[in-house]
């Protein structure tokens, strides 16, 4: 079990040597927007003459981080850029109905409450893996999965519920419709950089190869 031995003061955040010197860095983030469990930023520095000289960089980078997020430049929601953003589509009315059905059922519920320059990579891979996890976004597994999104009669077609995974032309799309809407953002001023430019942000399956129709898609929306 890790043992905090650092000796020096630390407002926020820790730092802990683990078994065989190396330092693991850890700053409380808040909670998951999507499984609501306590979030931290954690990185770990290898045995050295100056790590602890390179985990307190770390320490006041993450501090700095969580600070950002808690005081961004705009009260705006993702929720109010989508809509303002969406409003301005340029394509057809089928494409932009489309978005908007994608971003109402698995973008809205999840992160539309949260501040447009809290969205960072933590959150997006938090959206991701929920996307992937279960297309109904389920918090219980009793439930039913109805033949029809209608009021009917339920019959044998209507079965236990069962998670699937959102498939990843739907990914895709709203890959792209957050990330021109917080490119955008950064034009209105909003935010000073887009989450979706951060390494790791592009959810697996979107490649550069198949995601050419996607692009192209998304180009109708305003940059």
């Amino acid at each position: 079990m890790a043992k905090a031995v650092n000796p020096r003061k630390r407002q926020q955040g820790s730092i802990d040597e683990l078994p065989g010197g190396a330092l693991r860095v850890r700053v409380y983030a808040g909670v998951d927007p999507i499984t609501k469990r306590r979030h931290d930023l954690v990185e770990a520095v290898s045995p050295g003459p100056k790590a602890w000289d390179r985990a307190g960089e770390i320490r006041l980078r993450f501090v700095a981080e969580v600070k950002q997020r808690r005081s961004p430049r705009t009260t705006a929601t993702v929720d109010q850029l989508l809509d303002r953003y969406l409003d301005q589509h340029q394509g057809g009315r089928r494409t932009a109905t489309g978005y908007r059905e994608y971003v109402d059922k698995h973008v809205r519920p999840l992160i539309g409450d949260r501040k447009v320059g809290s969205v960072d990579a933590d959150v997006l891979d938090s959206l991701y893996a929920e996307l992937r996890r279960c297309r109904e976004h389920c918090t219980t597994n009793r439930g039913t999965d109805h033949r029809a999104p209608r009021p009917h009669d339920c019959d044998d077609r209507c079965r236990p519920h069962r998670c699937r995974p959102l498939g990843n032309a739907t990914i895709r799309k709203i890959h792209y419709v957050l990330s021109g809407a917080h490119k955008t953002a950064i034009r209105w001023r909003w935010v000073a950089t887009s989450p979706m430019d951060q390494p790791g942000s592009v959810p697996d399956g979107v490649g550069a190869v198949e995601s050419g129709g996607a692009v192209s898609a998304a180009g109708r929306l305003p940059p």
